[in-house]
């Protein structure tokens, strides 16, 4: 058997699908056909049939690919400890990280990092959620950290770990009127004013919008920003609001340039560390364990 047909195969198994196995691997479909045709004829049974949906795994073919995971993990390893002996760096670990969490995680990562990823060095890109879901199906990324979605959002073949939860408020310009508010500010009085919201259906954006659609109605949407920071600066102009995690506005309101207000009812999102359900090399998964521990509450 040949490593890039277990590999063609484990592509096969993730997308359910040759054409876009295929489409990732950046090779022919018939390329892809061709050599998982000769890797079952060598198992000596089916890995995959078809259906009206698409590909579907036979039962022998789930455990296969299952031992073949593996293996490929310990392939992999094997570059870990080439590097090792050679004394380079052993891996990058590129962690994908929602907009405006950056306050709250990356305190708790650098205090020590050198202890918790040893011989790593670190690639952190920002993006919305999307991009990040999407970074981690293609493998541009090894881990990311978003809001928690419901599950049905949540793409085939990733999986999460929550690391911690955190407050929703309202931020606006410090001479808006709603700051003059003694208590919380109800989601109600909300529903004329112009609001800046983050992605619509995931992330920010999605739990912005379940505190309207509660009440039955919707924001009064000034802008869509795809970050934090471009949204805080629109709400600094003093031309609308929007509703954020308390952590990643400190700094704005320690400056003076923003003020905070919690609003009723309560409202907070679970932040998570996303992954793709097919490990990594060994290295790599010590990296994601430590890091996991580092970043949770």
């Amino acid at each position: 058997m040949e490593f890039r047909q277990i590999r063609y195969a484990l592509a096969v198994a993730k997308e359910r699908s040759f054409t876009k196995a295929a489409e990732r691997l950046n090779i022919s479909q018939s390329a892809v056909s061709e050599q998982i045709k000769l890797l079952e004829e060598e198992a000596g049974f089916p890995l995959f049939r078809r259906t009206g949906r698409g590909i579907d795994i036979t039962e022998r073919g789930r455990t296969f690919l299952y031992e073949a995971e593996r293996v490929v993990g310990d392939v992999l390893s094997l570059t870990d400890t080439a590097r090792r002996l050679r004394g380079a760096i052993l891996d990058t670990l590129t962690i994908g990280m929602g907009s405006g969490m950056a306050p709250i995680f990356m305190p708790r990562l650098f205090k020590n990092v050198g202890e918790t990823l040893p011989g790593a060095r670190l690639e952190i890109l920002t993006a919305p959620t999307k991009n990040i879901y999407n970074d981690l199906h293609e493998e541009r990324i090894d881990a990311g950290i978003a809001i928690e979605s419901e599950p049905e959002r949540v793409p085939v073949g990733l999986v999460f770990d929550r690391l911690t939860v955190v407050e929703m408020v309202l931020i606006a310009h410090p001479e808006h009127p709603l700051t003059r508010a003694k208590q919380p500010i109800d989601v109600g009085r909300l529903v004329s004013e112009p609001i800046v919201m983050n992605e619509l259906t995931v992330g920010y954006g999605q739990v912005v919008m379940s505190l309207f659609n509660d009440i039955g109605t919707r924001p009064n949407i000034l802008a869509i920003a795809d970050n934090i920071d471009t949204l805080k600066a629109i709400v600094q102009s003093g031309k609308g609001i929007a509703i954020v995690p308390r952590p990643c506005t400190d700094n704005e309101v320690a400056l003076g340039v923003l003020k905070t207000m919690a609003v009723t009812p309560p409202c907070s999102v679970a932040l998570s560390l996303y992954r793709r359900r097919q490990p990594l090399s060994r290295r790599k998964e010590s990296y994601l364990a430590a890091l996991r521990e580092a970043l949770a509450d």
